[in-house]
């Protein structure tokens, strides 16, 4: 079995075995954090702490999402790096599925960087001020910096999965594959 075969791009084979290797891990990951979850789930006691823990009233919605329901976040991240190594593996065998799949995928990611670059609110909480005087100073430094870094990563992140879309959806890697 030859993994780089004659007349495929070696830049999209090697990205995409990187890419199921990576994905395969972190599915594993979080597969394992799931099961850890569940399993402390399932204790009455878990449950009495949970009762009595107090959330913040500023909490962006994305966290307190999570922290309504960890067992669903888990679940998702899990499916989703399961896919991305499905995917991954089936670009490397440039199968016609796999390629509309990683394209929508990749369009996907690429719309939930913009979504976090145009509203960092949803993921950042917002700085402590009360009548204009910051409250707590650290803490609005670091939100400061998270919302400036979220919003890089989101540009370069987000600018990547839209280029690498556009290749695998409208671009010369398109012709390197085949429907089985």
């Amino acid at each position: 079995m030859e993994i780089f075969k004659e007349g495929r791009s070696r830049v999209l084979t090697g990205s995409a075995l990187a890419l199921a290797g990576l994905c395969g891990v972190m599915a594993a990951l979080a597969v394992s954090d799931l099961l850890t979850l569940l399993r402390l789930n399932s204790t009455s006691t878990f449950y009495l702490f949970m009762a009595r823990a107090t959330v913040p009233t500023e909490m962006p919605p994305l966290a307190a999402l999570a922290a309504r329901s960890p067992g669903l976040l888990f679940a998702v991240a899990a499916l989703l790096w399961l896919s991305g190594c499905a995917l991954a593996l089936g670009v490397w065998r440039r199968a016609e599925w796999a390629r509309r799949g990683a394209a929508a995928m990749l369009y996907l990611c690429s719309a939930t960087a913009l979504l976090a670059l145009l509203f960092p609110s949803l993921i950042v909480p917002a700085p402590l001020v009360y009548d204009g005087v910051s409250i707590a100073p650290e803490f609005n430094a670091a939100v400061k910096a998270m919302a400036f870094y979220l919003r890089l990563v989101s540009v370069l992140g987000g600018g990547l999965c839209f280029w690498w879309a556009l290749l695998l959806d409208r671009g010369a890697l398109r012709g390197e594959f085949q429907k089985r």
